[in-house]
């Protein structure tokens, strides 16, 4: 993956679309106050609405919350370099010690040209259902730090950015100081994998950004994950743990499809990395006990997406990014 000198932008998009009211369960999008209860007052008010105050409330806030992000992210990192101290700094560098070694086998069998498709998904994943795999991916001393490392960075830095409307707990990897430890776990597994499983969704330059944060699933927390697909081309969504009962991933159609795809559900399991393509349409059933830990990487190609935004699904309308944006570079 290269993220070196290149300019990223967002889709002005990003701050009207796919704002998610999680009362009401429904995305929506905001221009102005009119066109918003134009569209969306009868059905909030189907779905229980009491308070219109309430929910315009919502919607703005999550407005201005994106238009500051890029500058509130900013000091979040700067004070987190300064003032926070790692419990196992070794993990924030990244080494395949950290991988499970048939995760190691499989990435360097796809980069070296051994594995087609079909022989990958033949001997080395298991096949949830169509272009949806699991695989072992990281070691269980990785996934046991990584959760104790989470448990004292929340513990100690009380100012976070949600990683998106649809999740409450959650930080960005650049926040914790993990984009290196990412960015070469890109480079060195995900992208040849990534190649090899999905290479209609890599673009002529390949897998050039990403946006990768940590979810936590936990009673009287996020408990569930509603009906979505993820603005991305390949979703890595590794599960660090603990223990945990329900909380299983559903698939069906890729968006805009017309027709019901495929129904499949997926167990997470520590340890393992789910894989899918990033527009196939999921989400998350209610969690029943425990707490579930994941790490998500959203994998993305400029030249698939310059032409075209997932989001607003027409051509990106863009604005500069001091980091890696929506993954639009021109």
């Amino acid at each position: 993956m290269t993220t070196v000198a290149k300019q990223f932008y967002r889709c002005e998009c990003f701050a009207t679309h796919n704002i998610f009211l999680a009362p009401y369960r429904l995305h929506v999008k905001y221009f102005n106050e009119r066109q918003f209860w134009e569209d969306y007052n009868e059905v909030l008010i189907e779905r229980g609405m009491k308070d219109r105050g309430r929910v315009l409330a919502l919607v703005q806030g999550e407005v201005k919350r994106r238009l500051g992000l890029e500058e509130d992210v900013t000091k979040i990192i700067e004070t987190v370099k300064s003032e926070y101290r790692p419990l196992y700094p070794q993990i924030f560098q990244y080494s395949r010690s950290w991988c499970a070694p048939g995760f190691l086998d499989l990435a360097d069998r796809c980069r070296s040209g051994e594995l087609t498709k079909s022989m990958l998904t033949d001997k080395y994943l298991s096949v949830i259902g169509e272009d949806v795999y699991m695989v072992e991916a990281l070691s269980p001393t990785f996934c046991e730090m990584m959760l104790e490392e989470l448990d004292n960075f929340n513990a100690r830095v009380l100012q976070k950015s949600r990683p998106n409307t649809m999740n409450r707990s959650g930080v960005m990897v650049e926040e914790l100081g993990l984009l290196d430890f990412v960015n070469d776990l890109i480079a060195d597994l995900l992208a040849p994998i990534s190649l090899v499983l999905y290479p209609e969704w890599c673009g002529d330059d390949g897998l050039d950004s990403h946006k990768s944060f940590t979810l936590k699933y936990a009673l009287k927390e996020d408990t569930e994950l509603a009906y979505h697909y993820d603005n991305a081309e390949v979703t890595f969504n590794f599960c660090l743990g603990r223990d945990f009962s329900g909380a299983e991933v559903y698939f069906t159609k890729m968006t805009g499809e017309p027709e019901a795809g495929q129904y499949m559900e997926a167990e997470h399991v520590p340890g393992h990395v789910l894989i899918h393509r990033a527009r196939h349409m999921h989400g998350t059933k209610p969690l029943l006990s425990g707490s579930r830990y994941n790490i998500l990487t959203w994998l993305r190609s400029s030249s698939l997406r310059n032409s075209f935004c997932p989001m607003c699904r027409s051509k990106p309308r863009l604005t500069p990014s001091v980091r890696m944006g929506d993954g639009f570079t021109v």
